[in-house]
């Protein structure tokens, strides 16, 4: 059980996150240690996703760390955040059963899926839906992996999001010289 009073004072939406997402909130602390420091400057850009929208008002923040990834978004509610389930891979469209939930009628029920890959990072896959997925206002291809990049615009038919990324990976390990 996570106990957040060990962590002293910090700032109160950094508090309320951790307290709302206890499963992200231990596997973080888990991976990066007590360090309230590494927590936080990992938490921040997820409170700050609104503020850097530039062309629209929605976004998908994806935040990893190597061995915890996960996506905020205020696609379903613009005035909160929800947060998914720790994955590597996210369907979108207007079914409940989707992690991002889309209830607009020009989204196919399973619209498109966002996956990451550990050594290549985050993607988007259009998968066959009726109105299509855009990145940067080019149409994707269904079924093919498009990579995105931090501020990638991305567009279901209508629907509009800006895309973020923030977090960190562990560096690969040191490949260590053999001598024959």
């Amino acid at each position: 059980m996570l106990n957040l009073k060990s962590f002293g004072q910090v700032d109160q939406r950094t508090h309320l996150f951790l307290k709302q997402n206890p499963s992200i909130s231990e596997s973080l602390i888990e991976e990066l240690g007590k360090s309230l420091s590494q927590v936080a400057t990992l938490i921040e850009p997820i409170l700050n996703a609104p503020s850097r929208c530039e062309v629209s008002s929605n976004y998908i923040q994806a935040v990893t760390t190597g061995r915890t990834t996960f996506l905020t978004t205020n696609l379903t509610n613009v005035c909160s955040t929800q947060v998914t389930e720790m994955a590597n891979s996210w369907l979108i469209g207007r079914s409940s059963n989707c992690a991002i939930a889309i209830l607009e009628k020009s989204i196919s029920r399973c619209h498109a899926v966002i996956g990451h890959h550990p050594h290549e990072g985050f993607y988007m896959m259009d998968l066959g839906s009726s109105n299509g997925t855009w990145v940067n206002h080019t149409k994707l291809v269904p079924l093919q992996q498009q990579f995105l990049k931090d501020g990638d615009l991305i567009e279901f038919n209508k629907i509009r999001a800006e895309f973020f990324i923030s977090g960190y990976t562990a560096p690969p390990p040191m490949l260590q010289e053999t001598h024959y």
